[in-house]
């Protein structure tokens, strides 16, 4: 006899949601980047945060990254 299949509960459109956004992020050309950050890379996020460099931890990297990518010698 095969299982019973459970009916969902709680927030059942979550992987919709989630599909929906990272096929938004490819088609803009982005990509999810999950990241650890040690303690002192966790103190500079921190800081710019409160320093107001960004609205949001993820603004924040961006603009970090823009920043520092502009700062390469492309010769």
């Amino acid at each position: 006899m095969a299982a019973k299949k459970k009916t969902p509960t709680g927030d059942t459109t979550r992987t919709e949601r989630a599909k929906a956004h990272l096929d938004r992020l490819e088609q803009s050309n982005g990509k999810r980047l999950l990241v650890d950050l040690d303690a002192d890379g966790h103190a500079a996020l921190t800081a710019l945060l409160a320093d107001g460099y960004g609205d949001t931890k993820k603004a924040v990297v961006n603009r970090a990254l823009i920043a520092a990518s502009k700062r390469i010698d492309k010769s």
